[in-house]
């Protein structure tokens, strides 16, 4: 193959990695720029956590013989 198609080959082949490069680091801002859903249920158990001073789930746990 001559040496001016080889390299010619190569630029190619360059721009299209830097096209697909570019494609990525769009489509990464725009999912990191999207808003968030709201977890109600994590909310809830940290505000029954500073009402109530333990954690929301599950039994108290039971007072240790020594104490």
């Amino acid at each position: 193959m001559h040496p001016l198609m080889t390299q010619e080959l190569a630029r190619i082949k360059i721009a299209e990695q830097v096209q697909y490069a570019e494609r990525q680091r769009l489509a990464k801002l725009a999912v990191s720029d999207r808003p968030r859903p709201i977890d109600f249920v994590k909310i809830g158990q940290g505000l029954r956590e500073r009402l109530f001073g333990r954690p929301a789930a599950g039994p108290a746990k039971p007072a240790e013989a020594g104490a």
